[in-house]
Formats: C-alpha cells, structure tokens, sequence
C-alpha cells in the first residue's frame, strides 16, 4: 500500500480520482512501478454522506508485487474517512454516522497501537 500525501482528487461523473504527481516506487524493493488496473472503494464522511473513489493498483516491475496507491484522507481496512476516525475516538464528533460498537472497536485500535 502506498499512501498519497501530495495529490488533487478529481470527480468525474460522480467517481473521484486521486492524481499524485509524485513518482512512486516498490516499498518492497525500491523498483519502478507501473498502472496495473485500479478499484472501486467508498468513503464515509462526516456528514455520512458516501463517495466512490477509483484507486489505481500499482505493479512492481522488478517484484511484482501489487500495491494500492491510497490517499491519506482514507485509513487502510477502514471504510470512514480519516477526520472521522480520528475526531470519534477522541471524543470530539458525538454525531458520528458510525455505530458506538464500531466507535468503541477504533477506540481500543488506536490504545493497542500505542502500546507497540
């Protein structure tokens, strides 16, 4: 997985796109990497509203391993929005679109990862 942080997210026809200027290469091996294919993936924002975002997946030249180019507004495994995350667990969203089961789940995530 490759997280995005300088890109500009362009709608078309109600999909958004991530493009990133940057050149990207393998976290594996450090080879170049070329478009394999890309896939549909939704986000949940703070209003609850969805988009559809259509991520490219990446292919190593030298390893070929696959690698999902991913904006950093996304979590990896996550289908809410980064801001929404982070603002639930610290107690700063008490209208949350996600359940409190979900919300309690990321809470005892984010202790766990302290720990490491």
């Amino acid at each position: 997985m490759i997280l995005l942080h300088r890109y500009r997210i362009v709608n078309k026809n109600g999909v958004h796109y991530a493009i990133s200027d940057e050149a990207c290469y393998c976290p594996s091996c450090g080879g170049p990497l070329s478009v394999r294919d890309s896939k549909k993936r939704h986000i949940i924002l703070a209003g609850g509203e969805v988009q559809t975002f259509r991520l490219r997946r990446l292919k190593c030249k030298n390893c070929g391993a696959l690698h999902l180019e991913l904006p950093d507004i996304f979590l990896p495994y996550k289908h809410y929005s980064r801001d929404v995350i982070n603002k639930a667990v610290d107690g700063v969203f008490p209208d949350c679109p996600a359940e409190n089961s979900t919300i309690y789940r990321w809470s005892k995530e984010k202790r766990r990862s302290d720990y490491e």
